[in-house]
């Protein structure tokens, strides 16, 4: 049962009323009517009524004092983080020499009447290359060993042409460029003259392939976004721009380099080539690129004043609030004929020495506090942390404020430049900012004191490790496999001869799942993957924490791709529309439940080691508005690498505790 709470007063009315009473024979004898009715007792009870609200304010433990109990425990209020988004720059003409935007570009949405401009700062360099062309081929992704190299100092020659794919085109075949260069998040452009009509038999708004670039770490070939394809697949001659993802060096064909590619897909009931198109020329150019931007302005150099020498001194930063410090936001003191000083920050001054040049910032209110002096019992004053010299000047090298939900703006709200660099004509955000949140407040941080207190300095239960984890910036959930869970699943066979994780005592094995935004249909396997960064950031965040002889192992989960097929009728006579929207209901309906992030029963994510029902589908699908039964439900196991291999699954699909479901593709007829 909680602790009850403390009353530093627990009368009310009618206890000062009667105490009152009680005192009157002493005070005043001659007092002898004490009914209601008489002045006396009314003024009495004004009094007692009067004292009875200051005694409640008593009582109430004013908020500042609250933050001032939680700084004294160690615990502050979290500040704002800053929403994120990629955003793309877009030249002007292609360069010939590498171009850089440097780091801190700031650029914003529109600034209204109503609403001021939203500003981001990108948070690398961008540095976009002119592509080099190295090689051509023409192959099939499927394993074939044949493969067609292609002429490119032939290319432009009159008469001269080149098949881009087999000349009877079949799924997996495959078009392959090999680049110089690493273009990593650029927008090439390939220039193609072709001859026209020569893919026959295509759909030029459904085109039967999709372009994909090599990513050599991950093992595996990553969709590129197509922004316009001039060429109505390979129909007639035009320009395609493609937004590159990251790129990795690999050899193939005995050639190495960076390798894009155009596949043919192997799905269903598309209007496939009859011919192998052909081209005539190629060019490639760079058009732009890609980089992060953080919702956030960034100052540099800002002066906060001369220090007075004596321990404890603050100062206040001119914007607010802060985010994040990283190691190269520090505190430079400078004095004429004296060494400069680099001061660093740190949370607290606990481990701070009188050698040690540490500061502490508080985020929400930009104030900057140096290392205070304590009395000790023996008399002596003890420095927790160095003091700048008398007189020297203080400078932060650089910080960023800004942060919170307003940051969290839609696709295409991106769109100025604070300032003009030379050869880029315009900037946009293809995807979403996500991540914004406000700064915590004092009620949340109150109900997270005691858990912050259990946990705040050790993992020791499996609670405690998923509950750290999960502070991590860009873990969305976490689970641990604890021995117990590992023996509890025994030797059972999942799907695909997958067992469950091999965990022994003394060990942790703690299964992350990233942080991403969602979309409201099938999730791009990439997204999914748990970088190497985040790893590094959990792996450092629990190592800390962890007990002593404890082995602790972060990794991906283990993801199950399940499609699945459905049959749904709908009552007889119905519009052709109904049945487009019951498709459209039914497909959301599936992709929203079938996801780790906002999917399950009670869309928090579907759970680790849940296994999926059959019976559970179908119950899905019959709330789809519009439906009059459904007839027949399939589930699939898919692999996104090759999605010509489907196995199909029972009435029960199990899952092994690092186990978790992502929706592939899923088809739904409506009849």
């Amino acid at each position: 049962m909680p602790l009850p709470t403390v009353n530093l007063d627990d009368r009310r009315f009618d206890d000062i009323v009667a105490q009152a009473r009680q005192l009157i024979p002493q005070y005043c004898p001659e007092w002898t009517d004490h009914n209601t009715s008489d002045p006396g007792i009314a003024l009495l009870e004004i009094f007692a009524w009067m004292t009875d609200l200051l005694l409640f304010r008593v009582n109430q433990v004013p908020d500042k004092m609250f933050v001032q109990f939680l700084d004294m425990i160690g615990v502050q209020l979290d500040p704002p983080r800053a929403a994120v988004a990629p955003v793309t720059f877009y030249l002007a003409a292609a360069p010939s020499e590498p171009l850089m935007i440097p780091a801190a570009t700031e650029v914003a949405t529109i600034r209204t009447e109503v609403t001021e401009a939203i500003v981001f700062s990108t948070e690398a360099d961008l540095t976009i290359y002119p592509p080099q062309l190295k090689a051509a081929f023409t192959g099939n992704a499927l394993g074939e060993a044949t493969s067609v190299a292609h002429d490119l100092d032939r290319l432009g020659v009159l008469g001269h042409k080149i098949a881009v794919f087999s000349p009877e085109p079949v799924p997996g075949d495959a078009f392959y460029l090999c680049l110089e260069h690493d273009h990593s998040a650029h927008v090439l452009s390939l220039m193609l003259v072709c001859e026209v009509a020569g893919g026959a038999g295509v759909d030029p708004k459904e085109p039967p392939f999709v372009w994909e670039v090599w990513q050599g770490s991950l093992n595996r070939w990553a969709t590129c976004t197509v922004e316009y394809d001039g060429t109505l697949a390979f129909n007639i001659s035009g320009e395609v721009i493609l937004r590159v993802p990251v790129m990795a060096e690999e050899e193939f064909f005995n050639v190495s380099g960076y390798w894009i590619r155009c596949r043919i897909t192997s799905e269903q009931n598309y209007a496939g080539y009859k011919v192998s198109p052909d081209i005539e020329s190629l060019k490639v150019e760079a058009r732009g690129g890609s980089v992060s931007a953080r919702h956030a302005v960034v100052v540099k150099g800002e002066v906060l004043g001369r220090s007075d020498g004596n321990p404890g001194q603050q100062f206040t930063l001119l914007s607010s609030p802060v985010l994040h410090l990283d190691a190269s936001d520090v505190i430079v003191s400078e004095q004429t004929g004296e060494p400069n000083h680099t001061w660093t920050p740190v949370p607290d001054f606990a481990e701070s020495g009188p050698g040690d040049y540490h500061f502490q910032l508080d985020h929400l209110s930009g104030q900057v506090t140096f290392g205070p002096a304590l009395l000790q019992p023996d008399g002596t004053v003890y420095r927790f942390g160095a003091v700048p010299d008398k007189g020297a000047s203080l400078k932060i090298k650089r910080y960023l404020y800004g942060g919170g939900v307003i940051g969290n703006v839609p696709s295409r709200a991106i769109n100025v430049m604070k300032a003009s660099i030379p050869y880029v004509a315009r900037v946009i955000n293809h995807a979403p900012a996500v991540g914004g949140r406000n700064a915590q407040t004092l009620e949340d941080a109150m109900m997270r004191v005691p858990h912050a207190l259990r946990t705040r300095t050790r993992a020791v239960t499996a609670d405690d490790y998923e509950y750290l984890a999960a502070q991590v910036d860009g873990v969305a959930r976490a689970r641990c496999i604890t021995p117990h869970l590992s023996s509890a699943a025994g030797e059972v066979s999942f799907p695909g001869q997958i067992r469950a994780l091999d965990v022994q005592p003394g060990q942790v094995s703690m299964v992350v799942l990233p942080r991403i935004e969602v979309p409201e249909g099938r999730i791009a396997p990439d997204q999914l993957i748990l970088s190497a960064e985040l790893r590094a950031s959990v792996q450092a965040s629990l190592d800390e924490r962890r007990m002593v002889g404890t082995t602790l192992e972060v990794r991906s989960p283990q993801y199950f791709w399940v499609s699945v097929s459905a049959l749904i009728r709908v009552p007889l006579g119905s519009p052709r529309t109904l049945h487009a929207e019951v498709q459209r209901s039914a497909m959301a309906a599936l992709y929203r439940y079938l996801n780790p992030h906002l999917g399950g029963a009670n869309g928090a994510g579907w759970a680790f080691g849940r296994p999926l029902y059959l019976s559970e589908l179908y119950s899905l699908l019959r709330g789809v508005p519009g439906g009059d039964f459904v007839e027949e439900v399939q589930v699939f196991l898919s692999d996104p690498a090759h999605p010509e291999t489907r196995e199909p699954v029972g009435t029960q699909l199990l899952l092994p505790p690092q186990g978790v479901i992502v929706s592939d593709l899923h088809t739904v007829q409506v009849e």
